[in-house]
């Protein structure tokens, strides 16, 4: 009798399926918003990319761009999401591959946490979403398509592109954005801007006090990747005897070294970059001879450490904020010191002492080493 009644019981169990299960089509499937301050007074813009399923299948025979965009206005977060449904279907965030913001929000009386409070108390939202300053208006960003491709697609995409060029930093999730903003750290997020009809990662943002607090160039940024920051690969444009020539960088691994002497601290970071010359404008050009390659070592590493200087000076005496993650070396080594200084620490590391050195290898010079 127990035999019959168990498998009941399993039958039951397994005929139930997913009963959670909603069909996609009944769902906006969000994979890009875009948060705007609005002109009317009221706190929030928010545009939301929307995948619309049925427009994938025909996407396949044509260019068209298989998403809209849907903008409502609110006082918070979840009431503009809620005030969305009025006109859409609900909301499913799963897929949500980016998260832009406009510099005009991002300086106004609405702290970052509190725009992004929503999202990291959401389940149903991917803490590894991008998150990106935009110059002007995140809706417009949002409408542009690159042949059929959502601009949501596009950023996500681009962000890969780190490998390749020194000019952009790494990918800044929602997950990453939370953890800083709950340390109370200031950071630095990546921008997204237009460029002849074409979105581009166009340098960064720096975050204080949960405000937008400054902008870097994409120079910059190459500068602040050379600093302290990872580098996994990208060109680096010198000058050698008045002409040009490019240095592509195959690694790069750098070392901190702190120390904390009479109440101020100091750091030393050593970098050590290989690669080759990948290009060469010198008309006597002669890469076979080693005093040559020296030769462009020593311009390359020169202008690395001129760009590097330059960038440190504009962190300390201009921005007055530390984005290099320095403040980590100083609560991993002196966490005493840490407990004391880490509520005013862009503040003192205004006031530290830094050196920078740099190493340059050239490993080859590719197939043309000498002009006749």
């Amino acid at each position: 009798m127990r035999k019959p009644i168990l498998l009941f019981i399993l039958c039951t169990i397994l005929l139930t399926g997913c009963w959670d299960s909603r069909n996609l089509e009944d769902l906006s499937l969000i994979i890009g918003l875009g948060l705007d301050k609005p002109e009317n007074g009221k706190n929030l813009e928010i545009s939301q990319q929307i995948l619309i399923p049925r427009k994938i299948s025909a996407q396949q025979s044509s260019s068209g761009d298989p998403t809209k965009i849907s903008t409502t206005q609110g006082e918070t977060v979840h009431q503009v999401f809620r005030t969305a449904a009025l006109k859409n279907r609900p909301s499913f965030s799963q897929h949500l591959r980016v998260i832009l913001m406009s510099k005009k929000l991002l300086s106004n009386d609405i702290q970052m946490d509190a725009l992004l409070n929503q999202f990291v108390r959401d389940n149903g939202t991917r803490r590894s979403s991008h998150v990106f300053v935009v110059a002007d208006k995140a809706k417009d960003i949002l409408k542009i398509s690159d042949e059929g491709d959502p601009a949501s697609n596009v950023i996500y995409e681009l962000t890969d592109n780190n490998k390749v060029t020194i000019r952009m930093m790494e990918a800044v999730t929602l997950g990453d954005v939370s953890k800083k903003m709950t340390a109370g750290d200031s950071f630095v997020i990546p921008r997204v801007g237009v460029q002849a009809g074409k979105i581009e990662v166009d340098g960064a943002s720096v975050i204080k006090n949960k405000y937008w607090h400054a902008d870097l160039s994409p120079g910059q940024v190459q500068a602040m990747n050379l600093f302290t920051g990872e580098v996994k690969g990208g060109v680096i444009d010198a000058q050698h005897d008045g002409e040009l020539f490019s240095y592509e960088v195959y690694s790069s691994h750098k070392s901190i070294k702190t120390s904390y002497r009479d109440g101020k601290f100091k750091f030393v970071v050593n970098r050590e970059v290989e690669g080759r010359l990948s290009e060469d404008w010198n008309p006597k050009e002669n890469s076979f001879q080693d005093s040559y390659i020296k030769e462009i070592e020593e311009a390359t590493k020169k202008q690395i450490q001129a760009q590097v200087t330059e960038f440190i000076t504009l962190l300390q005496d201009d921005i007055k904020t530390d984005i290099t993650g320095l403040g980590d070396q100083v609560r991993i080594h002196y966490p005493q010191q840490w407990r004391k200084i880490s509520k005013k620490w862009d503040q003192v590391f205004s006031e530290s002492d830094i050196e920078y050195h740099v190493k340059v290898i050239v490993r080859d010079f590719g197939t043309k080493g000498v002009t006749q």
